[in-house]
């Protein structure tokens, strides 16, 4: 995800020169440094001493350690912190920096990667509204971006930071479905996607309710029904539910909530 956010920020004219960035591994700074000519370095105190907005883009399981490690020195410079480590509350940063920082947490998801992403952002008692315009910045670069209270992060995460998972897993069985067609996987999967692609595309555009677009490919009697039917029959929209608010559950499990 970091990745993605400095390749959306240089994609959108960001000056590279002013892009730090730190990692334990060799080969991914020399990477980030060929393809994006950013600045970049091992030393993580290095990268706080060098900016005023700091993105902390590390696994949960190290998260702790490096805030001990930053302790001293991100008080010290007052940068601007934003935080995408997953499950990982404001509250808890708050307590291991012992300060009051301005902090935002984000959440985006996989698309990121392709500048199509979609981003929640929340603040804490800190942060003012001129303080906002840095995080849609950055997170605008790689998609759409909206505010939320923290305590609905839960939510989001199983509903769109897990939803490509959802999407890929309707493609996965619309592709066994098409096996029928006699075409090679490549071309069924182009045309599953640019259909999937068209009809969010069209839901998006559209002043039609979902229900009345659905409708109007909704023939009496026709096959769309017939597949409806069945869908319906099998309670395939509650399950859908059921699985997010599942999820949803067990995120915050894991967040501590």
């Amino acid at each position: 995800m970091a990745t993605a956010i400095i390749s959306g920020l240089i994609r959108n004219k960001f000056n590279n020169s002013h892009v730090f960035v730190s990692s334990p591994e060799e080969d991914h700074l020399e990477k980030l440094k060929g393809n994006f000519s950013v600045n970049v370095s091992k030393d993580n105190r290095e990268i706080v001493n060098s900016v005023s907005t700091l993105v902390l883009a590390v696994k949960p399981n190290v998260v702790g350690a490096v805030l001990d490690e930053l302790s001293t020195e991100i008080p010290k410079n007052d940068p601007l912190l934003i935080s995408i480590v997953a499950g990982y509350k404001i509250a808890s940063i708050e307590d291991k920096l012992d300060s009051k920082l301005k902090i935002i947490r984000a959440m985006p998801n996989t698309p990121a990667s392709i500048g199509m992403g979609v981003s929640a952002l929340t603040a804490n008692q800190w942060i003012v509204e001129e303080d906002k315009s840095v995080p849609e910045s950055v997170f605008g670069s790689i998609g759409l971006t909206c505010w939320l209270e923290e305590s609905a992060f839960d939510l989001f995460t199983a509903l769109i930071g897990s939803g490509p998972a959802y999407i890929f897993y309707f493609i996965e069985a619309l592709q066994k479905a098409a096996k029928g067609l006699n075409l090679d996987e490549s071309t069924t999967k182009e045309l599953i996607t640019e259909m999937i692609k068209g009809s969010s595309t069209l839901a998006n555009q559209s002043e039609d309710s979902l229900s009345l677009l659905r409708e109007k490919v909704t023939s009496p009697g026709g096959v769309t029904e017939k597949a409806l039917e069945v869908l319906n029959r099998k309670e395939v929209g509650h399950s859908i539910i059921e699985a997010i608010l599942e999820a949803t559950d067990k995120s915050k499990t894991l967040g501590g909530s």
